[in-house]
């Protein structure tokens, strides 16, 4: 029992995030596609007939959108620190929004549940793990982020396996139900009983507060969730250089919409591009638990600035190898590339505003999601009319130049804006 009581409650929290990531973001978008070829099958075959990918795919764009529309609502409903409930709801929504699946038969009836993922999706699967570590980490916070990340891919890579076994077994009909109810009963007891919004709520500090402020020679009155108001921020140059930044950069995500295509286009086939896409993932894992102590140890900057250079790196490597071995090592590092969404633009967003107002600023970044909801359709016509996937590779490197431009602006105004944070 002393050992249990030892243990900082942050650290339950952490482990709530994990849980939540895997089976919210990594079952119902990592792992989201899996069973679209069982669904998009002629109806004597089991499916609904519509028998192309494109109209049932076209529920992640409905995602995409409301849930850039809802950031903003989720935002002050989190700041409010009533999110037990909230969460909770959410969860439950997102989960029966998936087991509905199960039971449509027209194509249109999937966007319903897209909107659903969209509106409950905002906090859940994006906001809620970031927001909930930085509230309760001071130190090991980049550890901690990059671990509660890490089950997105964890889980991405999980439940296709459990989604494929049962639908060979029952059909896919009954796999949505299943999935959705394994996710509520390993989501729900974290977000109803475990999860408070900040430390002071059951009246701890957190993690490493004490340590970190004597590091820093602040005095021990200072408030934990000291920072700037959002209503300043917002009209700051920094703000929008990490706005952009995060919203520029997530253009990456469209390469993994097109990975079989490439590898097709080149010869390799369709099923080296799948395994590509998985290696992207695994690589996802590993970079989320590198990337949170580089964090801890050196802040936001550096490695921010490493990963796009690597990043670049990797699409220079996909605009020139043409063999399997240095492409699949090149698809493996590219996977990295996610940890500038889910870790580097919300360290930089809490290194230069703090935390007084961090929900709502990480849910209004995140508005700019809408800009990488035309990444896979932009290098899709480019491909269309050059002919090559190339063109996009050595574009992409271009737009990562931009992103480090706009971290280094934002940057520009860390010591100003600190100097004006708010108890």
């Amino acid at each position: 029992m002393d050992g249990i009581k030892k243990i900082h409650y942050a650290w339950w929290i952490m482990i709530g995030c994990c849980f939540m990531q895997g089976c919210m973001l990594g079952n119902m978008m990592n792992a989201g596609g899996t069973l679209w070829p069982m669904i998009i099958a002629p109806v004597e075959q089991g499916g609904i007939g519509v028998g192309q990918l494109g109209p049932l795919a076209l529920y992640l764009t409905v995602y995409f959108i409301t849930t850039s529309l809802t950031y903003p609502i989720s935002g002050r409903i989190i700041a409010s620190g009533k999110i037990r409930l909230y969460f909770t709801v959410c969860v439950i929504a997102i989960c029966l929004a998936q087991a509905a699946m199960g039971f449509y038969t027209e194509v249109w009836m999937f966007y319903i549940t897209g909107a659903i993922y969209g509106i409950a999706g905002a906090p859940i699967m994006v906001v809620a793990s970031t927001v909930l570590v930085t509230n309760w980490f001071d130190k090991r916070r980049g550890l901690a982020l990059g671990i509660s990340q890490c089950f997105s891919g964890i889980g991405g890579a999980i439940f296709p396996l459990i989604s494929i076994a049962l639908a060979e077994q029952l059909g896919w009909r009954m796999t949505y139900p299943i999935i959705a109810l394994i996710s509520l009963v390993l989501t729900v007891p974290w977000t109803m009983f475990v999860f408070r919004a900040k430390p002071s709520d059951i009246g701890l500090k957190p993690y490493g507060y004490e340590e970190v402020s004597e590091k820093a020679g602040e005095s021990k009155g200072k408030s934990v969730m000291s920072g700037l108001p959002a209503k300043v921020a917002l009209l700051s140059i920094a703000f929008w250089a990490i706005f952009f930044y995060q919203g520029i950069e997530a253009l990456m995500s469209g390469y993994n919409a097109h990975m079989t295509g490439f590898t097709d286009s080149i010869g390799l086939g369709m099923g080296f591009g799948a395994q590509m896409l998985s290696l992207s993932m695994i690589g996802y894992v590993f970079a989320t638990l590198i990337m949170g102590p580089l964090v801890d140890k050196y802040g936001g900057a550096v490695p921010t600035y490493v990963t796009l250079g690597i990043t670049a790196l990797t699409l220079f490597g996909f605009a020139v190898f043409r063999t399997e071995v240095p492409l699949a090592i090149t698809a493996f590092i590219f996977g990295m590339n996610s940890v500038i969404v889910t870790i580097s633009a919300p360290t930089l967003l809490a290194e230069l505003f703090g935390r007084k107002d961090f929900a709502k600023l990480i849910s209004y970044t995140r508005i700019s999601g809408i800009i990488a909801s035309f990444g896979a359709s932009s290098m899709g016509f480019v491909k269309d009319i050059t002919g090559s996937f190339v063109p996009t590779f050595y574009g992409g490197i271009v737009i990562l130049a931009i992103c480090a431009l706009l971290v280094a602006v934002a940057l520009s105004q860390k010591k100003k804006l600190q100097e004006r944070w708010e108890q």
